[in-house]
């Protein structure tokens, strides 16, 4: 198991590409996040440091760790085990942004959110996804809000996903490792 974590890790190590056109934040930050998918809602403790992001689910459930140098997720799993996978898009889609020079967004405008400045982007078809919509970005790259539709089993979807509690100041490096006593899962 080890030797095909491993593998993995060093595959994906090697995929890192400048094309891949991510607005990464200029800027480190913690905030709540929150997803709305139709009557579903969830929230999500997020950090951000350096070109990690930390995402702590609920008590008793799994916290990620996404890398974008390394393109690598740790999963930190709530016995105490975690695993080092490469990164899936659909994970950190969700609070990073791509370059409007890759995805062919366009600006539709500039909005205060949530205390901050933003300029709003409108997207075409998102990778996998069949879907279009807007998204809300500062100037130092946080994406405070993402809202578009989504055909889910042949209905129309409405998907909400935003920033609130937003606070700008460095994180401890210990968010992103993995903490002691964990070990690698068998």
């Amino acid at each position: 198991m080890r030797i095909v974590l491993v593998l993995l890790t060093m595959l994906a190590c090697t995929t890192v590409r400048a094309e891949d056109g991510l607005v990464l934040p200029t800027v480190d930050f913690a905030a709540i996040a929150v997803q709305e998918a139709g009557s579903l809602q969830t929230r999500e403790t997020i950090h951000y440091a350096d070109g990690k992001l930390r995402i702590d689910r609920a008590n008793g459930f799994s916290s990620t760790i996404l890398d974008f140098t390394t393109q690598t997720q740790c999963l930190l799993m709530a016995n105490h085990t975690y695993l080092v996978l490469p990164m899936d898009d659909a994970v950190f889609r969700r609070f990073i942004a791509r370059s409007p020079d890759v995805t062919g967004a366009r600006k539709t405008g500039s909005q205060w959110l949530y205390g901050l400045t933003t300029t709003k982007y409108a997207f075409g078809d998102d990778g996998a996804l069949n879907a279009a919509g807007s998204y809300w970005l500062t100037d130092s790259g946080i994406m405070v809000r993402r809202e578009y539709e989504d055909g889910v089993l042949g209905q129309n979807v409405h998907h909400l996903e935003y920033l609130s509690d937003i606070t700008l100041m460095k994180q401890p490096a210990a968010l992103f490792v993995i903490p002691p006593g964990y070990t690698v899962a068998k």
